[in-house]
């Protein structure tokens, strides 16, 4: 079994959950259970149209795909300074996100590319708070991988509150947003 590589950059929410509550209707508990992507569970890495269910997450795509746009440019200070939520820019700055992709070139080589319209969407929930992960499947010279971008499930979608990169696994059923089942 291939061993799983982690490279993450975590970001502790510093806010209380009782912020949270206004996020437990209806609509949000429908979400969860529901993930959306391009592609199949044997091959995600197909360009497609928002269906209509990953509409909703449209802003989301944009962000991740800015990210890895000033990813690919190494201009780790604007993703800081305009895609990283105000709460997070103490833990995260320009010369972390430099780090992590030294090391994230060193492991799997120099980013070569993504498709702008491949996505995935993973709702989730932790205790009471409420997570969307837009998920890109980026190429690197030695193999693609899996970039996780993190955001509050309350609609907005404009700032990240975690990113992480992952080996992508050979397949990647619907809720599994990683090799290790959540």
């Amino acid at each position: 079994m291939k061993k799983v590589y982690l490279f993450t950059c975590v970001f502790t929410l510093l806010f209380s959950l009782s912020g949270c509550e206004r996020n437990q209707d209806a609509t949000l508990t429908e979400t969860l259970s529901n993930s959306v992507r391009s592609g199949s569970v044997s091959n995600e890495d197909v360009a497609a149209p928002l269906s209509e269910k990953a509409q909703r997450y449209e802003k989301a795509l944009e962000v991740s795909n800015r990210f890895l746009e000033l990813w690919y440019q190494k201009d780790f200070k604007t993703i800081a300074d305009t895609l990283i939520d105000p709460e997070m820019q103490g833990t995260i700055n320009a010369e972390k996100l430099a780090d992590i992709h030294k090391n994230v070139e060193a492991y799997f080589g120099p980013m070569m590319g993504f498709k702008r319209m491949q996505w995935a969407f993973e709702p989730k929930r932790k205790k009471r708070q409420y997570f969307l992960f837009s998920i890109k499947v980026v190429h690197h010279e030695k193999e693609m991988v899996n970039y996780l971008f993190q955001f509050l499930l309350d609609g907005g979608f404009e700032k990240l509150i975690g990113f992480y990169v992952r080996e992508k696994p050979a397949l990647r059923a619907p809720g599994q947003i990683h090799n290790n089942i959540q």
